[in-house]
């Protein structure tokens, strides 16, 4: 019995010999040459995804950053060139009040933007610095903000590279714009002086890895504002040479390069500011972006060598690469949140679009800029004829239509929306092409809203101040200098005639020692709506100094119809001006000019009206007088 049961059993020996049996380990062998290829060939290919998802999502990514930090500096430079070529207007009507207007200037963007400025006479003194009062007198005739205005007569807007500024010994860049006069002689130079940090102050919020690298460059290579992980001053100053966003390159662009400050390989996009001369660009590490998918591809290696030896599992491989696959997905997914999230960080609002269908997808920002409670609008059609201001559809169309033609690098456009309590809101809205079919044609677009009301409100407030007076609200020399140009212009093209009447207030000045400069000034308001009131809507009625005002009327057939003019402007200015309790009394002389009799520009035309005037004045004030000296 036990001789029987001994043989019945198996010793391990014999498993072994039976797994290394020839018929086995041929069959083994064939299983392994035809799973193997296999195996393997599936791993090369995903590892090939791998390599392109992460150069696409590094380009997408330095390409956004890119587009949006552009927009970035071109609104803050257009705020600095607006705001220079208002207190420039302010310096040359009147210094005395200058420091007021500088100081409104400043309440108005303190929150936005700080800005030193300077004013400079001709040979470069300090005549007015918000430095403080000591810097008055100091020569600076050395610094580039000054020294780009010599030796021409044009305007021009000029950004210096980064200096050491000798009013507070620290890092800025100099915007400039000349002070000349009317014969184009230099009279001196206002500058606003800007930290170069300021440019940089939010690419901390970059997820590009530790060594990315933001610059905003000059055209001539010099680095105006550098930011690296850690450090926005390193790199300022450096001029770069052989850059491939030389002055004929595109607008946009890419490229790899070993950096030339601090000698690290990078990816870099670019994007041009034209019209300011100046050049954004985003780096990534090469090492970071080759990282970014290292992890991946050690597992699936890990995985493809697991599957190879456990050839009953060929299962798992299947399911190991399929989330491999997952997890590059999640990542690309993950770097368009980061990107969606710098957006959201400097008040934008993001749209997703299907072209085909033309349903949007917004965010809860774009959702807040549009003031809808939908999160998927239509882009198309009778939608977009009640969302856009008509005035402004024929542009969104034409820029739309020419982006997806592929006419455009990008599509852009200001346009004025709809608020659900029948308000119109303006808008800037960004957009590009992401994804087209085979045949080129356009298949998703993404892009960026942004409320630009402050902006718009801001740049209608510096064209009032540039051509209102600040008093009245009426045109003031500059308006009417112009008016009165295309009026000659018209006049002389159609071959009627333009008057002009000059005129101040008689017994101003007493009311103003009696009453107080208050009194005056009301008195002067008053003074405007009254004879506002009495003109054509044709005409234009200035305010051009002190208590002088001139009236334009741009179409008069004789100086009799003026004279009738400037006759009922006369008993207008005789009637009582009530100001509360106050009853007050002046009179008004009055000079008229016509032209082509009495002058052939409006300099001309405008002189003669004031000898006219005192012409005037010198028979007993309180009359209209035709006559010239």
């Amino acid at each position: 019995m036990t001789t029987s049961t001994s043989a019945t059993k198996r010793s391990p020996g014999a498993h072994l010999r039976n797994f290394f049996r020839p018929r086995v380990l041929r069959d083994l062998a064939i299983y392994l040459a035809v799973m193997l290829p296999l195996v393997w060939g599936l791993v090369a290919v995903e590892q090939s995804r791998f390599t392109a998802l992460a150069e696409a999502g590094s380009n997408r990514d330095l390409r956004n950053y890119a587009h949006v930090f552009a927009q970035e500096v071109r609104a803050t430079v257009g705020v600095v060139d607006l705001s220079l070529i208002q207190l420039r207007g302010s310096w040359q009507r009147d210094r005395t009040s200058f420091a007021l207007a500088v100081g409104e200037h400043a309440r108005h963007l303190r929150h936005r933007l700080p800005t030193l400025v300077h004013v400079l006479d001709a040979r470069g003194r300090v005549l007015y610095s918000n430095a403080g009062p000591s810097r008055t007198g100091l020569d600076m005739s050395g610094v580039p903000g000054y020294r780009a205005h010599l030796g021409g007569n044009d305007d021009r807007f000029y950004a210096s590279r980064p200096l050491i500024s000798p009013l507070t010994k620290t890092w800025v860049v100099q915007f400039s714009r000349s002070i000349r006069d009317e014969q184009g002689q230099l009279q001196g130079v206002i500058i606003a002086a800007v930290s170069p940090e300021y440019f940089v102050r939010f690419y901390e919020d970059i997820d590009l890895g530790p060594t990315a690298a933001v610059s905003l460059i000059r055209s001539d290579g010099a680095v105006i504002a550098r930011s690296t992980r850690g450090s926005s001053i390193h790199g300022m100053g450096t001029v770069l040479t052989d850059t491939p966003f030389a002055a004929h390159s595109p607008v946009t662009g890419r490229f790899r390069r070993l950096s030339q400050v601090d000698g690290i390989v990078r990816y870099y996009a670019w994007h041009k500011i034209p019209e300011y001369g100046m050049v954004v660009t985003v780096g990534e590490g090469v090492s970071d972006a080759e990282g970014r998918f290292a992890r991946q591809r050690e597992v699936l290696t890990w995985v493809g060598a697991a599957v190879s030896l456990v050839l009953a599992l060929v299962g798992w491989a299947a399911l190991g690469a399929t989330d491999r696959r997952r997890r590059a997905l999640k990542a690309l997914a993950a770097a368009e949140a980061r990107w969606k999230l710098a957006l959201s960080a400097t008040g934008d609002g993001v749209w997703d679009c299907d072209i085909v269908t033309g349903l949007a997808t917004l965010s809860a920002r774009a959702q807040m800029i549009l003031d809808t409670d939908r999160s998927v609008i239509s882009w198309y059609g009778s939608a977009l004829d009640a969302m856009v201001h008509p005035e402004d559809l024929p542009e969104v169309r034409a820029q739309l239509r020419g982006h997806l033609a592929g006419r455009t690098q990008d599509f852009a456009a200001e346009f004025r929306v709809r608020m659900r309590n029948g308000d119109w809101s303006w808008i800037d809205t960004r957009g590009t092409v992401s994804e087209r079919d085979e045949l080129g044609m356009p298949l998703r677009m993404v892009g960026t809203f942004s409320n630009i009301d402050a902006r718009k409100r801001e740049e209608a407030r510096m064209r009032r101040m540039a051509h209102e007076d600040a008093l009245t609200g009426l045109p003031n020399r500059v308006l009417l200098g112009d008016r009165l140009r295309q009026a000659i212009r018209a006049a002389s093209r159609d071959g009627h005639k333009v008057a002009v009447i000059y005129f101040d207030l008689d017994k101003f000045k007493p009311v103003n020692d009696t009453h107080g400069h208050a009194v005056g000034d009301r008195l002067l308001q008053l003074v405007g709506r009254r004879v506002r009131a009495g003109l054509r809507d044709a005409d234009t009625l200035a305010r051009i100094g002190g208590d002088e005002f001139v009236v334009l009327l741009p179409r008069c057939d004789s100086l009799a119809d003026a004279s009738r003019v400037a006759e009922n402007i006369l008993v207008q200015l005789n009637l009582p001006f009530e100001d509360g309790a106050l009853v007050l009394h002046i009179s008004g002389s009055l000079g008229i000019a016509m032209f082509p009799e009495h002058g052939m520009d409006a300099e001309d035309l405008l002189r003669a009206a004031d000898l006219a005037m005192y012409d005037a004045k010198s028979h007993g004030r309180n009359r209209v007088s035709g006559r010239v000296r």
